[in-house]
């Protein structure tokens, strides 16, 4: 079982650690379930016609042609028919609503603190995302901190939430909800100062505690680095820290992308956008494609209703459909080293999918239903022969 750090001593104290304790591990799955669809992504660069996917104890175990014979005899099948059926959306770093529970209000850095202290696995903003199509996210420490702390990979349930990945990455902020008048830093300057001395100690490896451990591992690579920053000057000055403490950091926000995107490129730097709105300028929309055409990774934010609608809008504006579906799954799970994990139908990740009536970026088509795990967590169950026993139940539900 993970250890959970304790809170350290003079902070609001909001964390639930039992919680993140009851849900590290899902159920497991006894049954084979074979699922079958006109047409099957299982990954951008890998669409089946015609295609079948086996899930075995929650994860994708075979797909096409590659599903045994005698596994595919033995497996309940779940037949979707006409319908289209990929990954499921991975939400980028978010607070899931609750800013205020994930963040320290009297003290602005706070590196060590993890988000799965303050996870609710029955909070109903969580119960509510796959109906959304998002089958995982980010949780993250809020950006009201320079530095928030750890964030996790967590999935919504059946039931109730699971914990995927305890620590998945460091979340910093340079925006302006984190420069707080009543307590310093109160300009960006000085958010930055704080960042700089505190990276500098860790790189030298001097001093101890908590703080400067986890900002040393992650400087070492042992998770991502992640900076909200909007404006042209926040997004200026993440890129001066990452290039003198040398890492490739994850801007979250990013308004202002365009005006440093030379920056981003020669950086290798990656951001997750703010929703596109219709009403947006038409600079905004083509931010996406302009992105995809310097090979610089990009992943939507936002709120779970609007992941889709974002992508459909940057399409709407020349991104090209497959790099729009890849930011919607694909990209996410890489950006924080979960790919293995979520974001795909290959072989051994999570059998998290979405079935439409058909393409997915395509507003008129419906979203039929929603699997976490291998379990249909919303929407319309297929066309299912009768489980042979209730373990079979379980798992085509």
């Amino acid at each position: 079982m993970e250890r959970l750090l304790p809170v350290r001593a003079g902070r609001a104290a909001p964390f639930v650690s039992f919680a993140a304790c009851l849900c590290l591990l899902s159920p497991s799955r006894a049954q084979d379930i074979v699922v079958t669809a006109k047409k099957v992504v299982l990954a951008t660069d890998a669409v089946l016609a015609d295609g079948a996917f086996l899930i075995r104890q929650g994860k994708v175990a075979f797909a096409g042609t590659d599903i045994p014979t005698e596994a595919r005899k033995k497996a309940t099948v779940i037949d979707y028919g006409d319908a289209v059926i990929v990954p499921g959306f991975v939400l980028p770093p978010t607070t899931l609503g609750r800013d205020r529970d994930l963040a320290e209000a009297s003290l602005p850095f706070t590196p060590d603190l993890r988000a799965i202290e303050a996870f609710d696995p029955w909070q109903e903003e969580l119960a509510k995302l796959p109906a959304f199509g998002v089958t995982s996210l980010l949780l993250s420490p809020s950006p009201r901190n320079i530095a928030g702390g750890i964030g996790a990979l967590v999935k919504p349930g059946q039931d109730n939430g699971v914990v995927a990945t305890a620590e998945v990455h460091l979340a910093l902020s340079l925006t302006q909800v984190a420069r707080n008048p009543e307590r310093p830093p109160t300009s960006l300057m000085g958010a930055v100062d704080m960042l700089r001395s505190a990276f500098t100690m860790a790189k030298a490896g001097t001093g101890g505690g908590p703080d400067v451990a986890v900002l040393r591992s992650a400087l070492g690579g042992s998770r991502r680095i992640v900076i909200h920053a909007d404006l042209h000057v926040e997004l200026a000055a993440a890129l001066d820290l990452a290039r003198e403490f040398g890492f490739e950091p994850v801007l979250v926000g990013a308004r202002e992308a365009e005006k440093v995107l030379p920056r981003i490129v020669a950086q290798k730097a990656a951001l997750v956008l703010e929703p596109l709105r219709p009403e947006q300028r038409q600079a905004q929309l083509r931010l996406p494609t302009l992105l995809a055409e310097a090979g610089v990774p990009f992943c939507f934010g936002g709120r779970a209703d609007q992941l889709r609608t974002s992508a459909v809008l940057a399409v709407r504006a020349g991104l090209d459909r497959k790099a729009a579906l890849q930011a919607l799954t694909r990209t996410p799970a890489q950006l924080f080293d979960q790919h293995t994990v979520v974001g795909s139908l290959r072989a051994g990740c999570g059998a998290d999918f979405l079935v439409f009536t058909g393409d997915p970026l395509d507003l008129t088509s419906a979203h039929v239903a929603t699997f976490i795990d291998g379990v249909r967590v919303f929407g319309e169950a297929g066309n299912a022969p009768k489980p042979h026993n209730a373990a079979a139940a379980a798992g085509a539900r």
